[in-house]
């Protein structure tokens, strides 16, 4: 019976989940960055702890020998540059760096720019390696000249297991450079990134496997499947692949998330559209604002030293003791600039309405609420430019806090489901796609008859509705002031 096993890599921990074909959970395991953080990662480190989870899990073994199929997920917009050993040149960027942002606010309304995300569906924005490196041309032509691969941290892994210089397809869509309807690089983002055609991985699809590589232990043969990106497979782990279902994950940023038939593009949308294969494209907006404002807010403003567990569950528990509404105080939480609906990686967070009743409680409640209405208004450009969305499935961290599910699906005026599986989405994704490239399963909706879910049904509030749509009008106010 083959094994099953999805590696995801994010921007705080690599994570490991193994199941058998008939779905059961065997194992999951999860390792922490501690070089780097944020806009700066160390790609050495994340494929030192890759392979640590690998041979822990995979011991040797005696006995008849298991087929493991091994898939890859990870974030996406990362980017380092490497030598033709696979050596990195300069630390490896996510899509939190902005170092691009002067790049972009000089040339965001130029017609090429617009015709570009129009023919890629990828915002022009400093998370995107298209716009890092432009600036890198502009800035360190040397550094550029010295590059043979411009690649992500997925496509780092890939090759250090394979050898292979690959991308997918769903990765390669959020680079800003790859143009879905000719399949391939698209020629004016290479020439604007001062880049080559041969300086990319090639683009193959998300169930391109290969049958060979370094892992080689007794009681285990591999097969290395290329896996895609953690939104794109979130989307399949979250069985959110039919017409009318979205998919919403919050962790460290956030996203919102539908799938559609064809690639569709809207540069006034504020939506980027990303390929997962052939037939289906997933459509959507993310925000930097998640569980990271909740975070800098106790470290950096309340000055805590706890465990971040600790922090979050002090934080919650005052939220909650305040009353919808925060009795009128309403937060931007564009504390770490933002991406979804504006684009605009300059922006900043506010509060608005403060008085002298108002505590701690108040703010860090608003915080949340503000959150909630980021995701209300990308859910309204979703529904304008593609349809009504009839389902929503949570994932990501904020699903541990029945709390914040409440007022997410009062300020949506929504039911929300949960799965109650403890899995990680896009780690399920790929092992969704391991399993498609095996023929286990024939589609993507199959993984749902296969695995199927236990959801818990969170009920919107309806008393809630006119404080909440009142509240959601003064934050649309304060987004033209940010």
């Amino acid at each position: 019976m083959p094994l099953f096993a999805g590696l995801d890599l994010g921007t705080t921990h690599t994570k490991l989940l193994v199941l058998d074909e008939k779905g059961n959970l065997l194992h999951q395991a999860k390792a922490a960055y501690t070089k780097g953080f944020g806009a700066h990662l160390d790609p050495q480190e994340i494929l030192t702890l890759s392979l640590q989870l690998l041979f822990e899990t995979f011991s040797n073994k005696d006995g008849i020998e298991e087929l493991v199929y091994l898939s890859l997920s990870a974030a996406m917009h990362s980017l380092v540059l490497v030598d033709e050993n696979c050596y990195p040149l300069n630390s490896m960027t996510t899509w939190a760096d902005t170092s691009s942002q002067d790049i972009v606010a000089k040339n965001r309304k130029e017609p090429v720019i617009r015709t570009l995300v129009a023919e890629t569906g990828t915002p022009f924005h400093p998370m995107t390696p298209f716009a890092k490196l432009w600036q890198i041309k502009e800035e360190q032509p040397d550094l550029l000249a010295r590059v043979f691969k411009c690649i992500g941290i997925k496509e780092f892994i890939w090759y250090h297991l394979t050898g292979y210089w690959e991308i997918d397809h769903s990765m390669a869509a959020a680079t800003g450079m790859y143009a879905p309807l000719l399949q391939d690089w698209h020629p004016l983002a290479l020439e604007l990134a001062g880049i080559r055609n041969d300086q990319l991985p090639e683009i193959h699809p998300v169930e391109r496997r290969v049958d060979r590589g370094i892992l080689n232990k007794p009681g285990y043969r591999f097969v290395y499947i290329l896996g895609g990106s953690d939104g794109c497979l979130a989307q399949i782990g979250s069985r959110a692949m039919q017409p009318g279902v979205a998919s919403l994950t919050i962790g460290t940023s956030g996203a919102i998330r539908v799938v559609l038939p064809q690639f569709k593009s809207d540069p006034d949308s504020g939506l980027f559209s990303y390929q997962l294969d052939s037939d289906n494209y997933v459509c959507g907006g993310p925000t930097n604002n998640g569980g990271i404002v909740l975070q800098w807010w106790e470290e950096k403003v309340m000055g805590k030293t706890a465990p971040l567990g600790i922090l979050l569950d002090q934080f919650e528990k005052e939220a909650a003791s305040v009353l919808p509404g925060c009795e009128g105080l309403v937060c931007l939480p564009y504390f770490g600039g933002e991406r979804a609906p504006v684009w605009d990686a300059s922006s900043s967070g506010m509060f608005a309405g403060i008085r002298m009743n108002h505590h701690q409680g108040h703010f860090k409640r608003a915080m949340v609420e503000g959150v909630c209405f980021i995701f209300k208004q990308i859910l309204e450009r979703i529904e304008e430019v593609n349809g009504s969305v009839l389902r929503i499935i949570a994932s990501g961290g904020f699903t541990q806090s029945e709390w914040w599910l409440q007022v997410m699906s009062d300020v949506l005026e929504r039911r929300i489901e949960v799965g109650k599986e403890d899995a990680d989405a896009s780690a399920l994704g790929a092992i969704g796609v391991g399993m498609k490239s095996a023929g286990v399963i024939r589609n993507w909706t199959d993984l749902e008859k296969l695995l199927p879910f236990s959801y818990k049904m969170v009920e919107p509030d309806s008393s809630t509705n006119t404080i909440y749509r009142n509240q959601y009008q003064q934050f649309l106010r304060l987004c033209h002031y940010s």
